[in-house]
């Protein structure tokens, strides 16, 4: 009688225990939800070469266009949708100012792009690589947009201007630097890259 009673009682709280963890697995807040840039910065993996090969190679690609007024192998470097976009007469039109100008964009083959914000993966998954090089009298200045077609990267935007550096700005307010990409409009480069994509 006294084994039976043991055993009974060895279940009853098992059981008890039990129920008390499922109670409190229940209970437990739900695990938090990532948001999508959050998700999207969780999937960019480019490393810091990568990024300045990106740069480097968009804006010499500009240059060999400038100079020969050939913008075939920039436009091919694009995705499909700037190819689409825009063809080489657009190009040209976009880039007059720039190429008027006699601006060389040659500098930055050997110098250090600067970044002025954290290269930036859109929900499209796009990435926007904003920043500048450190050149002199003028600043070139850069807002490129690329999408991974074919895991290579193509692409998407790109706006490129030479501008007094902010100092210079400042000392003379008069002074009212062109933007390379007229008559679209620099802000921001998805928008004069790409047709406006349809609302999911």
């Amino acid at each position: 009688m006294r084994v039976s009673l043991f055993r009974f009682c060895l279940n009853v709280a098992c059981l008890t225990v039990f129920v008390a963890t499922a109670a409190a697995q229940s209970k437990a807040p739900p695990a938090p939800q990532k948001t999508p840039a959050q998700a999207g910065q969780a999937k960019m993996t480019i490393d810091t070469l990568e990024i300045v090969i990106l740069i480097k190679s968009t804006i010499m690609a500009l240059q060999h266009a400038n100079q020969t007024g050939n913008y075939s192998v920039l436009r091919d470097l694009g995705s499909p949708v700037f190819r689409e976009r825009f063809d080489q007469a657009q190009l040209t039109a976009i880039f007059t100012n720039l190429r008027n100008r006699g601006v060389s964009l040659n500098p930055a083959l050997v110098l250090t792009p600067n970044l002025v914000r954290q290269p930036e993966l859109t929900p499209q998954n796009q990435l926007r690589l904003v920043g500048d090089f450190p050149t002199k009298p003028l600043q070139i200045q850069y807002d490129l947009l690329f999408l991974k077609v074919g895991n290579v990267w193509r692409i998407e935007g790109i706006m490129v201007d030479a501008v007094a550096p902010p100092a210079a700005v400042v000392a003379n307010p008069e002074s009212s630097p062109s933007k390379a990409s007229e008559p679209a409009k620099p802000a921001p480069p998805a928008a004069k890259a790409t047709p406006p994509r349809p609302a999911n």
